[in-house]
């Protein structure tokens, strides 16, 4: 059975999602298909899955569950106990803990839901850090509710300047300024982070220091302003190396990012470099899977772009398999719409596979809308491109309703100029019938 009908099967539950990763990574691909633009190429819809082999290999699935829903039970007795005890900041530790579970197994509507409860109970007591260190803000930034999470971050940075809790107003700065950021203002983004960097050089806590840089640099190279966006990185690998490895997971983001500016400055060799080393960081201490898949994604844009297409595809292919494997499925959502993007700049019309299989992935995954919209954004000038006026139209205008409804005004105004052309193509074909 093709993985495709497998997951048409299987409903869009948060419980469901350990039987979703395990089916994706026991499905084995036809090795006779060649993989990449020489042949016919095999998404992951396609692969085939056995349905015994996928029973053989459920136990230690179920073991897991059992092992993470038991733990999940345990932090709500705690926070019951410690309540009962007269101790509510220990419950609303014990309910972030849960919330904290929930996070890093990706489910993070379930673990807002527990951040929810946490908030409820912090907002009824005097001493206000334990609100200020509820995790709600970061949560609805991941999910790309920018509003919401501008919101939770907002009420943090009152209580902790009231609270004379600078760590927590720094964070909070940096949470508001990254919402501004992911909306494309940047004046506000810079005031935010602007802020973090004097409230944490006060403090001289160096891997908030590092952190604050690290998101300057991502501003300005936003803005255009490469070079200053190399001075904050350079300062942020700076203060992260002085950690002596305690922060291999925000080298490798440094590293990434330096990356991106490498390739900007038209630095093909140390782009790649720099993406090569961030995989080496990425992988000390604790993996995290979906930074890996992303990096390789950034090396598999370079490589493309400076023609080196057989490295490309087999990175890409590294980064595929990754993602399933590793159960991160939306690291294949942003796979394949790159591999269609490419294919559109080829003029080749066989890259739609990629963005319906991308939307497929979509549609039965939990994630940020935001995410979705990017597709259908890429989808629809892909169609502009290879055929299908109609078609572009309705995807790009999909792209724009989400955008608007998170605020994303840059983007909104990005895909109104894609609708423009293709309302000016299609009246110039028109014409010329």
């Amino acid at each position: 059975m093709r993985v495709e009908q497998a997951l048409r099967l299987l409903p869009n539950l948060e419980a469901l999602m350990p039987l979703r990763g395990l089916l994706l990574s026991s499905a084995r691909p036809d090795e006779r298909v060649q993989w990449g633009s020489g042949g016919p190429y095999l998404t992951v819809g396609k692969r085939d899955v056995e349905p015994g082999e996928l029973a053989r290999t459920m136990a230690p699935v179920l073991a897991f569950v059992a092992q993470h829903i038991g733990a999940l039970y345990g932090a709500y007795v705690e926070a019951l106990e410690r309540q009962e005890r007269n101790d509510a900041p220990g419950a609303v530790t014990a309910l972030v803990g849960a919330g904290r579970l929930e996070e890093h197994v990706g489910r993070l509507s379930q673990a807002q839901a527990w951040y929810e409860v946490a908030l409820a109970l912090a907002e009824t007591l005097q001493d206000r850090r334990p609100e200020v260190e509820t995790l709600i803000g970061h949560v609805c930034l991941a999910l790309g509710n920018y509003s919401e999470g501008a919101r939770h971050y907002q009420r943090a940075l009152v209580l902790s300047e009231a609270e004379f809790n600078q760590a927590g107003a720094v964070d909070a700065s940096v949470g508001l300024g990254t919402a501004a950021f992911e909306r494309a203002e940047w004046p506000g983004a810079r005031a935010w982070y602007s802020r973090a960097l004097r409230l944490t050089e006060a403090g001289n806590d160096g891997r908030r220091l590092g952190l604050v840089e690290h998101r300057l640099g991502l501003l300005d190279r936003g803005q255009g302003d490469l070079a200053a966006a190399g001075d904050h990185l350079r300062r942020a690998r700076e203060y992260f190396e002085k950690l002596n490895g305690g922060a291999a997971l925000d080298m490798a983001r440094v590293l990434d990012a330096q990356g991106e500016l490498d390739a900007a400055l038209g630095r093909p060799g140390p782009a790649a470099a720099a993406f090569r080393e961030a995989l080496a960081w990425v992988r000390r201490d604790e993996h995290d899977p979906g930074l890996d898949v992303a990096i390789r994604l950034h090396l598999a844009e370079l490589l493309l772009e400076t023609g080196r297409w057989l490295e490309a595809e087999e990175e890409m292919r590294r980064a595929e398999q990754l993602a399933i494997t590793s159960n991160e499925p939306r690291g294949l959502v942003r796979i394949y719409t790159v591999l269609g993007t490419l294919r559109g700049r080829q003029g080749d019309e066989t890259g739609f596979v990629f963005f319906e299989q991308a939307i497929a992935l979509c549609r039965a995954l939990e994630g940020p809308l935001v995410e979705d919209a990017r597709v259908y954004h890429a989808y629809g000038l892909f169609r502009q491109v290879c055929g299908g006026p109609d078609e572009a139209r309705a995807y790009l205008e999909r792209a724009r309703g989400i955008f608007r409804s998170l605020g994303m005004d840059a983007d909104v105004e990005r895909v109104e100029a894609a609708l423009r052309n293709s309302h000016g193509v299609n009246t110039a074909a028109g014409g010329a019938g």
